[in-house]
């Protein structure tokens, strides 16, 4: 595949460079060759269901039944949403996965309202789409929010719920954060049929790390039982200068994704990803006679590969 094929194949969103950021190998079969993964893993949907309710939150909601909304949340992106034909692979069960997480959105929504930030700033943009055209070639993506502080500062964020809280320098580094902030700045944003050009260089671009707001089940050396889990903000400033940088960065990363070959990262991350066995059985170092020879021995042995 040509690096022409390759540009004509991908679209420049925050997607696809933080697939390709992960393993290139993943970023071909999922935007290159369009192979769906063979499941959807529940605290995926755990994390979008997070996202719509803070969406719903900041939408005349703010005052949800979480235990109520949550499963509904959780339901749209497992049946509704454009990846439903992919089945869910759950921990446990349905049930007992589902009762997990809606306690733990009670949690961290009911954390959330109490911050006083949370409540008394305004939200200028939320799930807002992008487009910011960067050394010739266009980028797009979705937001998840630009508010007004209390004391007037603006502040763009990205909501995160995975396991592991970024720390300041991940943050600082972050190439979605830079994308947004970017797009802020010499970009524009979708308002209903209209495109706008804002043109705000954010004073915060920030990391609201959702599961802060989980509440402690006993004591120990990091808090207090019945404390948050910690600080959910991770607060960064750009400047001018940041995002001239920026740009750079980002068209020597374009440059990496249209070269018509795609390594495998091997890494811990290999354990969670849905194309691990795709990957493996494409290894060359087992033939596809050896590969045949073997699975005609696990067929004798009633042993399906």
């Amino acid at each position: 595949m040509t690096r022409a094929e390759i540009r004509s194949q991908i679209r420049l969103r925050q997607s696809s460079i933080k697939d390709f950021m992960l393993c290139p190998k993943l970023f071909q079969y999922r935007h290159l060759d369009g192979i769906d993964p063979k499941t959807r893993s529940a605290k995926t949907l755990n994390g979008s269901a997070l996202h719509l309710l803070m969406f719903w939150l900041h939408n005349g909601e703010w005052e949800m039944d979480v235990e109520n909304m949550y499963p509904k949340a959780f339901a749209h992106y497992e049946y509704a949403s454009d990846e439903s034909h992919i089945p869910v692979r759950f921990y446990k069960s349905r049930e007992e996965d589902l009762k997990a997480f809606t306690a733990i959105a009670v949690e961290i929504v009911d954390g959330y309202r109490r911050r006083p930030e949370n409540a008394e700033s305004t939200m200028l943009f939320q799930e807002v789409k992008f487009r910011v055209k960067i050394l010739g070639e266009m980028y797009e993506g979705t937001i998840d929010g630009i508010r007004q502080l209390p004391d007037g500062k603006i502040e763009l964020f990205d909501y995160k719920s995975n396991a592991i809280r970024p720390n300041f320098h991940t943050v600082a580094a972050d190439i979605q954060l830079n994308l947004y902030t970017y797009a802020a700045r010499f970009g524009e944003f979708k308002v209903g049929d209209d495109w706008i050009k804002p043109r705000v260089l954010p004073d915060y671009s920030s990391i609201y790390y959702l599961p802060a707001h989980k509440i402690r089940k006993r004591n120990s050396k990091l808090g207090q039982k019945g404390e948050e889990m910690g600080s959910s903000l991770i607060r960064t400033t750009k400047t001018i200068e940041d995002l001239r940088a920026f740009r750079k960065e980002v068209s020597n990363i374009l440059k990496s994704m249209l070269r018509p070959w795609h390594y495998r990262n091997n890494s811990t991350a290999c354990v969670f990803c849905q194309y691990t066995d795709l990957c493996q059985s494409q290894n060359p170092v087992v033939s596809n006679r050896m590969a045949s020879k073997a699975n005609e021995l696990l067929a004798e042995l009633g042993i399906s590969n």
